[in-house]
């Protein structure tokens, strides 16, 4: 039974060629070995597909309408690109491919197929001790995530807040 179910989301999926038009161009990926300053120049490019692969978590008033405000946190933007980084971490199948001073570009790749997915932060300072993020995750190929870049995003910001609100030692 999952073995049809499997073949019937693969036979729905667009062809390969199609697919790779879904994830931003690699130019666009601000990683340490290039040394972008910030990551918040991909987000100012940012064109979002017209498909159900991707999911964005950031300020209501963003230059890319969100599908979710993000939180803001009581705390620094060091702080959390910090907890942000610990998550990260601990995320089965999570890379960080490249840091910038207020972002980070993570690939995550599924367990069964290997599917990867980019996952791009930008870390946005309020003020000194105030801060916010834009996320944005999207899959390399498909049309259809079954909501995995959503319930990814919305794991992370849990995750995060309890990250932030621990007491340190």
């Amino acid at each position: 039974m999952r073995v049809l179910w499997l073949c019937s989301v693969l036979a729905a999926l667009p062809p390969s060629g199609m697919a790779q038009t879904l994830a931003p161009a690699p130019g666009a990926v601000h990683d340490a070995a290039r040394m972008n300053p910030k990551m918040e120049g991909f987000f100012r490019t940012l064109q979002r597909p017209d498909t159900p692969n991707h999911w964005l978590v950031a300020p209501i008033d963003f230059a890319v309408r969100p599908d979710a405000a993000a939180p803001v946190f009581a705390v620094p933007a060091a702080a959390v690109h910090a907890s942000l980084r610990t998550v990260i971490h601990q995320t089965k199948g999570a890379v960080i491919h490249g840091e910038t001073v207020d972002g980070l570009h993570v690939v995550v790749t599924s367990a069964i197929f290997g599917f990867k997915d980019d996952v791009r932060v930008h870390v946005i300072e309020l003020s000194s001790q105030q801060s916010t993020l834009a996320i944005y995750s999207a899959s390399r190929v498909g049309y259809w995530d079954m909501g995995t870049n959503r319930r990814r995003v919305e794991d992370w910001l849990v995750r995060l807040r309890i990250a932030i609100s621990a007491p340190k030692p």
